[in-house]
């Protein structure tokens, strides 16, 4: 007579194929997914370095203050959150000069020019101190 039964491993006696296969396919998975995220998190990480490593040089231009990081030219500072509300990216970084978009800073003299050579002001370097400073009494409406 042919044997009618539908699953094939309680022939064999392997009754404990069912775990196997369960565990094995639980593993895998769980490895796979753990190699993805382990490589994202890789990935996301290459181009990222410690701002906190970074010395920021203050400017002022004016009556204008700039924060110079390694990255960005900030301006347009604000005395009660004591933030820099602008940022222009830095495009070139070199011995004479600091390219911001069409304006350069001489880095010997501390022009600031626009596209067409023109100065637009004299840069002087400040500590974080020299930054304006909010009154005590504040508003008083």
């Amino acid at each position: 007579m042919a044997n009618l039964n539908l699953l094939p491993y309680e022939n064999r006696g392997e009754k404990d194929l069912i775990m196997k296969i369960i565990f094995s396919s639980i593993s895998r998975l769980i490895f796979s997914y753990s190699k993805f995220l382990a490589s994202l998190i890789f990935l996301s990480t290459i181009g990222t370095f410690a701002h906190s490593a970074e010395a920021y040089t203050y400017l002022k231009c004016d009556d204008r203050y700039y924060r110079l990081t390694g990255n960005y030219l900030e301006s347009n500072y604000n005395v009660r959150t004591k933030k820099f509300k602008y940022k222009y990216t830095i495009h070139a970084y070199t011995e004479n000069y600091i390219g911001i978009g069409s304006q350069k800073i001489d880095r010997s003299s501390g022009e600031y020019k626009d596209k067409n050579g023109k100065i637009i002001c004299i840069m002087k370097k400040i500590t974080l101190n020299d930054l304006p400073q909010l009154e005590a009494d504040g508003k008083l409406f």
